[in-house]
C-alpha cells in the first residue's frame, strides 16, 4: 500500500509560517489530527523559513506529532539540523532531501545507520538550470545508491526522490518524471521512491485536476511514498480507485468501504 506523507505544515505557506512563528501548537495539533484521521502516516515538517528558530520549533513539535500517533519527515536546507532531529525523534523518522554530495552524506551517515532512520536521496543535477532526463537521473541514482550501500545503509532505508518539476517550466515534466520513476523501479526494485506530486501543477488553475490524475499514473509506475495534502477529497478518491484498478486492493475492500462511508458523493451513471 502506498504511504501517505502530509505536506500541510510547510513554512513556504504564509499562513503556516505565521502559526509556526507564534508557536501555535494547538493549531498544529488540530492539523496533524485531521491529516492522520484521513490516512496520512507521516507528517512532513519544513520550517526552513523560521531561520534560527527552526530547531526550537522541531524540539517542540516532533514529540507532539509522535504523541498523536504520527511519524515525521523533516526537510531542511541545513545538514546539521537533519542530524539533530534524528536524536529528537523516538519513532521512525525520514530526513532529506539530500543531493548527491559526499561531504553532506558523510556528515550524517552515522545517524542514518541507526534503527528507524530513512534518507531521501534527491536525484537532481548540481546545475538547477540544466534539464535532467531519465537516463541521467538513473546514473545519478546508481552512484547515490552504491555510495550509501558501501557506507552500510540498507536498501530499505533509502528513498529515491526523482524530483517533480512544474509543467509551467516544461510541458514534458510530468512525462519525464513518470519515465524516470519507471526506470528506478526496474533497476532498484528493493529501493523505495518518494515524491511531492503537487509541484507539477504549481502556478496552474484547478490544480487538483492535475494532481489527482498524476497521482494515479505515479502509483501505477510504482511510487511508494507520496507527499501531498490528503484532505483534498479528489486525492483520496484517486488513491482508492487506482489501488482497486491495479489489483492492490484485495477483494476491493478499501474501495467498497470508501463508497459506504461516502454516500454523499454525487454518482454518475455511465
Amino acid at each position: 500500500m502506498i504511504k501517505i506523507v502530509s505536506d500541510s505544515l510547510n513554512s513556504c505557506n504564509k499562513k503556516i509560517l505565521d502559526k509556526m512563528n507564534k508557536m501555535d501548537f494547538e493549531f498544529i495539533k488540530k492539523e496533524v489530527r485531521s491529516q492522520l484521521e484521513h490516512g496520512a502516516e507521516y507528517i512532513q515538517l519544513n520550517a526552513n523559513s523560521l531561520l534560527d528558530n527552526e530547531m526550537p520549533f522541531y524540539n517542540k513539535v516532533i514529540p507532539i506529532i509522535e504523541n498523536l500517533g504520527g511519524k515525521v519527515l523533516i526537510r531542511s536546507n541545513k545538514i546539521e539540523t537533519l542530524s539533530k532531529v534524528i536524536d529528537i525523534a523516538k519513532k521512525e523518522v525520514i530526513i532529506g532531501g539530500i543531493e548527491f554530495d559526499k561531504e553532506k552524506i558523510d556528515f550524517i551517515i552515522d545517524g542514518i545507520k541507526r534503527d528507524n532512520v530513512k534518507i531521501i536521496a534527491l536525484i537532481k543535477e548540481n546545475n538547477p538550470n540544466k534539464e535532467i532526463y531519465p537516463e541521467k537521473s538513473l546514473l545519478i541514482a546508481q552512484m547515490y545508491v552504491d555510495y550509501l550501500l558501501d557506507k552500510g545503509i540498507k536498501r530499505s532505508d533509502i528513498l529515491l526522490d526523482p524530483v517533480v518539476k512544474p509543467l509551467e517550466m516544461n510541458f514534458l515534466n510530468g512525462k519525464l518524471f513518470l519515465n524516470t520513476l519507471e526506470l528506478f523501479k526496474i533497476d532498484f526494485p528493493q529501493v523505495r521512491t518518494i515524491a511531492n506530486l503537487t509541484t507539477l501543477s504549481d502556478g496552474l488553475p484547478r490544480r487538483y485536476l492535475i494532481t489527482s490524475h498524476f497521482l494515479s499514473l505515479a502509483i501505477n509506475n510504482g511510487l511508494d511514498f507520496v507527499v501531498l495534502n490528503i484532505l483534498e477529497k479528489s486525492i483520496i478518491e484517486s488513491i482508492i480507485s487506482t489501488m482497486c484498478i491495479i489489483g492492490k486492493d484485495r477483494n476491493l475492500k478499501s474501495y467498497l468501504n470508501f463508497c459506504r462511508n461516502n454516500r454523499d458523493i454525487k454518482e454518475y451513471n455511465i
